[in-house]
């Protein structure tokens, strides 16, 4: 996998303006960069885990119950 450039304020602030049409102030681009930099430093922990193979520990199965409406 390539090398991740850090999340930056300036970039938020041109994809907030630019693509969804909604400027934020630098300060509120610099508080949001740092918490996706978080954000995306701790999915890289977990992309780095040997977990590929192995069964999530909990899996969902619908039970069905007799006599029971299921709306």
């Amino acid at each position: 996998m390539n090398a991740r450039s850090p999340i930056k304020a300036e970039t938020l602030k041109s994809v907030s303006a630019e693509l969804a049409g909604q400027p934020i102030s630098s300060e509120k681009a610099a508080a949001h960069a740092e918490i996706f930099e978080n954000i995306m430093q701790m999915i890289e922990t977990l992309r780095e885990l040997p977990i590929k193979d192995v069964e999530p520990a909990v899996i969902f199965r619908p039970v069905e119950r007799d006599g029971e409406d299921s709306a």
